[in-house]
């Protein structure tokens, strides 16, 4: 078992009676979960009383807070269980299910649908992306494989005396899969993944911005064995501050801030992964190293990345003969003019071809079958099809595009440029 979770075996949640920071057996974790169970049954039993109807938005927040508290068991039963397979065992012989792992997957899923439905602030989950989801991109992949190797290995922070925490910055143009990437290290950790984008924070009530915040990290707290707080749009959230900036805003920026500090350090695993599209709007504050020890660029799909992507899309749908290499062929003359500037897209707009070509073949489908027919006759993607949306398709990234994101750095900022 990893120095990690040894550490967190010991449960997310304390019920009345039980030792704090004491490590756990499986059999008193499993014990931990009914308790829940339980107190989330009599939580809402609690709703449907009208003596309680003053009482209701604190109810609904602890019943919340509790459907956060049974994803965090589970998943600890589940990371526990693929460390050491007596665990597994042990779960079978509790819940009298040979399928327990399987049930506990869609339970944490479930749980924490539940915790969104009644107040938690954020949405959350555990991603099913892996890297290798993501096509191309493969320096980039090194760097995520560190910070993962890192983020799984906190005994490291204390050999090589490292002071700083454990964040990443993702910055690039719109569509190059920085959500995916998110993703994909929540799902290497093996830790539930939460989204905040600037909508989630910034209210119209006095004091319900710094409010929303608080929350946020108090419902993160719920998970011991840690999380991945994935801040998008971020450019927005940790603007410049200046004589004109709101007072609600720098209210936020500073709880942030203090917030921050820490997150990560000393194998907590409770990880700040922030994106954006435009860095340079970022108030240099926020990118100490101390905050953001990972700075990514994610840089547009290369031509490896154009042809993985396009293979991928394509697999399966019923197509002429010579489609991929077609569509290829198309992409790299848009992208690369004989006489015009070179030009950059995302991977977004790659499936965008891709879907925009599937969706004439389903415009044909319509048009050769009956409204109420049962047995569809399919029609094939057509190299015309795929002409015809690479011609609508307009590159909007050139090189001067390119270059703002490559000179970025947060030394330039802090000198202004």
């Amino acid at each position: 078992m990893s120095d990690t979770m040894r550490r967190n075996a010991g449960a997310p949640v304390e019920p009345e009676g039980r030792e704090v920071g004491k490590k756990k057996t499986i059999e008193e974790l499993w014990a931990d979960s009914n308790a829940i169970a339980d107190r989330i049954r009599e939580k809402l039993e609690m709703l449907k009383k009208p003596e309680n109807a003053m009482e209701l938005p604190k109810i609904k927040a602890e019943i919340g807070k509790l459907y956060l508290n049974a994803a965090s068991l589970c998943l600890s039963f589940i990371n526990l269980a693929k460390e050491d397979k007596s665990v597994e065992e042990k779960l079978i012989a509790l819940s009298k299910n040979k399928d327990i792992l399987e049930t506990l997957t869609k339970r944490t899923e479930i749980f924490f649908q539940n915790a969104k439905k009644y107040g938690s602030s954020i949405k959350s989950g555990t991603p099913t992306t892996t890297l290798a989801d993501i096509k191309g991109q493969e320096d980039v992949k090194k760097i995520i494989q560190s910070f993962v190797f890192l983020a799984k290995h906190p005994s490291l922070f204390d050999i090589y005396k490292i002071k700083g925490g454990l964040g990443l910055m993702m910055y690039g143009a719109p569509g190059t899969g920085k959500t995916m990437f998110a993703e994909a290290i929540a799902n290497a950790m093996q830790l539930p993944l939460f989204v905040i984008t600037p909508a989630d924070l910034f209210k119209s009530y006095v004091g319900a911005s710094e409010q929303a915040v608080r929350q946020i990290f108090d419902d993160i707290s719920a998970f011991s064995d840690g999380a991945i707080l994935f801040v998008d749009e971020c450019e927005s959230i940790f603007s410049r501050r200046d004589k004109d900036t709101k007072d609600y805003k720098s209210a936020v920026t500073s709880e942030l801030l203090q917030r921050m500090n820490g997150e990560g350090v000393d194998g907590s695993r409770r990880i700040m992964i922030a994106a954006t599209n435009r860095p340079w709007d970022i108030d240099p504050a926020y990118l100490r190293y101390k905050r953001f020890s990972h700075m990514i660029h994610i840089t547009p799909p290369d031509k490896i990345a154009i042809e993985a992507i396009v293979t991928s899309k394509f697999k399966g749908i019923p197509m002429e003969e010579d489609v991929v290499p077609y569509a290829l062929e198309l992409i790299d003359r848009k992208l690369n003019p004989i006489n015009g500037e070179k030009m950059y897209c995302s991977a977004a707009d790659i499936c965008g071809i891709v879907e925009n070509a599937c969706r004439m073949a389903v415009e044909d489908v319509m048009r050769i079958n009956k409204e109420d027919a049962v047995d569809l006759q399919y029609v094939k993607v057509t190299k015309d099809m795929v002409k015809r949306a690479t011609d609508a398709f307009r590159p909007n990234l050139t090189e001067a595009d390119m270059r703002l994101y490559d000179n970025f750095t947060p030394e330039a900022m802090k000198k202004g440029n």
